[in-house]
């Protein structure tokens, strides 16, 4: 019996404190998969240590106080002499297997898909890639979804840049986005859109620069939202890497960059899927964006997207958001 399976089923009160500022709160520590998680009483997972990386801040009396890493300032401290114990005989388990990093790698990865394969009867695929996301901090998202934006630019170039065109489509972005979300006009070929993770909307140059208004360029930065609301971005990036990737992810925090490149060319080259269409009208309606224009762009038959003209929100008195100067101002963000 391996000292993590010894205590695989330990379970212990800790108080967590997430940030040097931030107030010290009470988690339940158990073992995860070579890594210790802290849950919130509803068994929601908050944090996830690597055994291996945990130091050990205070020696020789309870409580004992640990962190994760090296210039992390998130502390957890634990007065359970069991899990104490535990604790130090799983991680000195942990570094004399470091000797051996090819067998560490995938025992890691092993005891990660055991883990992950008890959270559900269901595949592992989709539980380790929910687990995945779950776990993920918004700063490491928001940094994937950067790396993958270079991916793409690496095969459409860069995103189209002029200064009276960015600000045109800055006050596009707060219309229909908000904010928090980034927003690119970018030459992508046959494609007319697509997200990333990070809140990281694409669309195509020809969308600005073949039509007279911003609705069928609008209808196609709403169909990424609803796109993102189905199904996360960053759950799609692990459910396409795969599971391997995936726990290689949990275990060290990394995806490699031929997984990124492998994404970033299926996102540029993948089949349009639509969104359900009442998602998307709802989406249209909250921002007032007529649906009609963007249905005639997406199938001029009709065929597909009649219900887009029948259920259009704003199919009376629609006024554009966006004036026309700042509209003659995007079309020509490609062009500086």
């Amino acid at each position: 019996m391996t000292a993590l399976k010894e205590y695989e089923r330990l379970e212990a009160i800790g108080l967590w404190r997430e940030t040097e500022d931030a107030q010290r709160r009470e988690v339940v520590v158990s073992f995860g998969a070579a890594s210790l998680v802290l849950s919130d009483k509803n068994d929601m997972p908050l944090a996830h240590w690597s055994l291996a990386a945990v130091r050990v801040l205070s020696k020789g009396e309870l409580p004992v106080v640990y962190a994760p890493d090296k210039g992390n300032d998130e502390t957890l401290e634990i007065d359970d002499p069991l899990m104490v114990e535990a604790i130090d005989k799983v991680r000195q388990s942990l570094h004399r297997s470091q000797t051996h990093p090819g067998r560490l790698r995938w025992l890691v990865a092993g005891v990660v898909g055991l883990a992950i394969a008890g959270f559900s009867i269901w595949g592992l695929p989709s539980i380790s890639a929910q687990y995945a996301v779950q776990v993920m901090p918004v700063a490491k998202r928001q940094q994937i979804g950067e790396a993958l934006l270079a991916k793409v630019s690496d095969l459409t170039g860069k995103p189209c840049s002029d200064d009276l065109g960015q600000r045109a489509l800055d006050k596009m972005r707060d219309w229909l986005l908000g904010p928090a979300y980034q927003l690119y006009v970018v030459d992508m070929g046959a494609r007319f859109s697509t997200h990333l993770p990070g809140n990281i909307v694409l669309i195509n140059r020809s969308l600005v620069e073949e039509y007279s208004g911003p609705e069928v360029a609008a209808g196609f930065v709403l169909m990424e939202q609803a796109h993102a609301h189905e199904v996360p971005p960053m759950q799609q990036l692990f459910n396409s890497i795969g599971t391997q990737a995936t726990l290689t992810f949990l275990a060290n925090g990394r995806v490699s960059d031929a997984k990124l490149a492998e994404f970033a060319t299926a996102r540029l080259s993948g089949p349009l899927v639509r969104p359900d269409d009442r998602d998307l009208l709802a989406l249209f309606a909250k921002v007032g964006l007529t649906s009609s224009p963007f249905a005639h762009a997406l199938d001029h038959s009709l065929a597909t997207t009649q219900g887009l003209i029948d259920a259009d929100p704003v199919k009376v008195d629609y006024q554009p958001r966006l004036k026309d100067g700042d509209w003659i101002a995007l079309q020509g963000i490609c062009s500086g």
